[in-house]
């Protein structure tokens, strides 16, 4: 099972000390580092690469959800908070789980069994994506092939995806976005709004002062400022 690189934003240190106990208990983590501010996490995350973040909400400076849209590309993340509202707007943006405290050992231990599988999923299934050129995916009862290159761009529905290709109708599947980006090629396919994924050669125009792509066949999509600058970099336009 894959080691997976750990830190955590937490500013109260009781809840600092609870997280690194139940960590310590748990086999194939690896915690590089507490903060208890996400400007400092931030920059750390500039120079490592870590696979879960486990945050709070309510922190100085920056707030938890704040500190998650900032980051492209995601690790896997999962809240832990006093505060229950927040819930609905987390799961938009793709959280492994949202842990309500105070918070028990067992229900801690099924969120980070969650990220594993994911990682097992991967390690199986998808360590030879980068040479895969087409994927199944149900819908309903069938299992539909779709071919990378005939992917325009990809939607999220929540916990559903639309892809949308050349063919006469989309094809809606029960996969979150997150997975998605796992699976899709990087080189060839790029996050660049919280609901949009698209095939970067599939790009006619980008219209930076209005945050909007141009896709072929005249589709507009628009672009996430959290994923802009990213995009924009690898742009180079010959003048």
């Amino acid at each position: 099972m894959k080691t997976l690189r750990c830190i955590v934003l937490e500013d109260e240190e009781p809840a600092q000390n609870l997280i690194k106990n139940y960590l310590s208990r748990i086999q194939s983590i690896e915690l590089l580092q507490v903060f208890d501010n996400a400007i400092e996490a931030s920059n750390f995350l500039a120079h490592q690469v870590v696979d879960l973040i486990i945050t709070d909400i309510s922190m100085p400076h920056l707030s938890g959800l704040d500190f998650i849209r900032m980051l492209s590309p995601s690790p896997h993340i999962i809240i832990m908070t006093a505060h229950a509202d927040y819930a609905l707007e987390s799961y938009d943006l793709d959280v492994i789980d949202y842990l309500k405290k105070p918070i028990s050992f067992d229900r801690f231990q099924k969120s980070i069994e969650k990220v594993q599988r994911l990682y097992s999923f991967t390690d199986n299934e998808d360590k030879h994506a980068s040479s895969e050129t087409m994927v199944y995916v149900k819908e309903g009862s069938k299992m539909i092939k779709v071919n990378f290159n005939d992917i325009i761009y990809v939607e999220g529905l929540r916990d559903y995806i639309k892809i949308i290709t050349d063919a006469d109708r989309p094809i809606v599947t029960h996969i979150t976005m997150k997975k998605m980006v796992e699976i899709l090629p990087a080189q060839s396919f790029m996050r660049v709004h919280k609901s949009y994924i698209i095939a970067t050669d599939k790009i006619t125009s980008i219209d930076s002062s209005n945050s909007l792509i141009e896709l072929k066949n005249n589709i507009m999509i628009p672009m996430g400022q959290n994923y802009k600058e990213t995009l924009m970099s690898k742009i180079k336009p010959i003048n």
